[in-house]
This record gives C-alpha cells, sequence and structure tokens, in this order.
C-alpha cells in the first residue's frame, strides 16, 4: 500500500472524491433506468445491502486499529504509521460506503424512505427505531471524520475527546445492522457480527487493562511518525550517532 496516499491530507482526499464518483455513479444509474424505462430495484436493494456491510466492516476496521495503536501488535506487524495509515483510510472508505447506502435506500422505489427519511431521524416509519439509529451513526461519522480537517481547531485533548466517541458510535452501527439489516437472521451474519465484537471487546479490556496497569492516557501517534519519509530521514541521521555509542 502506498503510505501517501492520506498522509496528513496532503494528497488525494479519499472521501469527497469517493463521495462524488459515488453520487455520480447514482446519477448515471438514474438516468439510464428511466431512459430504458426500467426500475432500479432490485439493483439498489443488493446495492443497500452490500454497502450497509461494508460500512460496518470499514468502521469495525477503523476502531480496531485505532484500538490496537496502543498495543505492540501494530509494531510487530506492519508498524505504527501503517496502522494509523489503515485507521484513517479505513475512515474515509467508510464515509463513501456511508454516501453508498443512504443514495441506495433513498432511490430505492420498494423502500419508503426517500431523501428525508435517510437523513432525519423520526421521519419515516420504517423498521424503527433501528433506522434512526443508522441516521444517528451517520451523522456522528461525518463528525468524527470532518474532525480530522479542524483537529488543529479543535486542539489536541478537544479532537481526542471527540475522537473517542468512534467507539459508541460502532455499537450504535451494529445495533442498526442488527435491527434493520435484512440479512441477520442468517448464520454467516450472526458469526460476522459476533466475531466483530468480541475482537472490539477484548482490544477494549485490554486498553482499559493497560491503562489502569500504566495510569497514563491512551496512546496517541506523535504528527511526526506519520510523515514516514521525515521519520526515515531522521532514523539514518541518528544512526551513526547509535554505532559510536555501541561501540563504546
Amino acid at each position: 500500500m502506498n503510505t501517501q496516499l492520506h498522509s496528513d491530507n496532503e494528497n488525494i482526499p479519499l472521501a469527497p472524491v469517493g463521495l462524488i464518483v459515488v453520487s455520480a455513479a447514482m446519477l448515471g444509474l438514474l438516468a439510464g433506468t428511466a431512459a430504458i424505462g426500467t426500475s432500479l430495484s432490485p439493483l439498489t436493494w443488493y446495492l443497500a445491502r452490500a454497502s450497509g456491510l461494508t460500512l460496518y466492516a470499514l468502521l469495525w476496521l477503523s476502531v480496531v486499529s485505532g484500538l490496537a495503536m496502543t498495543t505492540k501488535l501494530p509494531r510487530m506487524l506492519a508498524g505504527g504509521g501503517k496502522t494509523w495509515l489503515t485507521h484513517q483510510v479505513t475512515s474515509d472508505l467508510a464515509v463513501v460506503m456511508l454516501g453508498l447506502h443512504m443514495l441506495s435506500l433513498a432511490f430505492d422505489p420498494t423502500v419508503p424512505l426517500g431523501i428525508l427519511g435517510v437523513l432525519v431521524p423520526f421521519a419515516s416509519d420504517v423498521r424503527q427505531p433501528w433506522t434512526d439509529l443508522g441516521i444517528l451513526a451517520a451523522w456522528g461519522l461525518l463528525a468524527i471524520i470532518g474532525s480530522f480537517a479542524i483537529r488543529g481547531l479543535l486542539g489536541r485533548r478537544g479532537w481526542a475527546i471527540l475522537h473517542r466517541l468512534t467507539f459508541p458510535l460502532w455499537a450504535i452501527a451494529l445495533a442498526h445492522g442488527i435491527g434493520a439489516g435484512s440479512d441477520s437472521h442468517a448464520i454467516w451474519a450472526a458469526a460476522f457480527y459476533g466475531l466483530t465484537t468480541a475482537a472490539v471487546v477484548y482490544l477494549a479490556i485490554y486498553r482499559l487493562l493497560r491503562l489502569r496497569m500504566r495510569g497514563q492516557g491512551p496512546v496517541a501517534m506523535p504528527a511526526r511518525v506519520r510523515d514516514r519519509a521525515t521519520m526515515l530521514a531522521r532514523v539514518e541521521r541518528y544512526r551513526p550517532v547509535n554505532q559510536r555509542v555501541q561501540r563504546r
């Protein structure tokens, strides 16, 4: 993976570009089906189901990678910088899948939601209260992802407090997926939700125990480590010093 894909938002803005592509594709589908006189269903329903499950998986990966940064596992496997990159990229891709999920449901003729029903809580009677939980989780996800762009204004402490809302946000998304998902009754879906929940609970307990033993706050990835090129340059700069010390 190219580690410069999303380093401090200096290159490709993954979430906005992805949302533009998804929106353009949905408009193309609408125009195409209108031109030939067919319905978007069941295509939109399949897209809604697939994007919903993918969205949950990406949100789970974001939470797990965030929790994993407080352990030694990322440094043992791939390095903390790549874990941070995974955390950011999965968060951005989750926003893209959120856009596809909401557009698919809004334009599905078999689901009485519409644009208002996927954006505003308490605006529909479809599979309540699970649908409203999903809408609240969606707005929470957008707020947390948006905080990356203004973390300088929020300050380190304010941004960290807002960022920790990802954990309850994931729990709300889990409840939405189980309650509103049409595949929740399937064995594979139960296994999927069960295993992902077990992983988050395990890492969360590990983190709490680690904080209790050490009496310190969560480990945050220093800003200088996120820039891989700068990090490698500093390692090379101090390598001769370390070698001289070792000889003594």
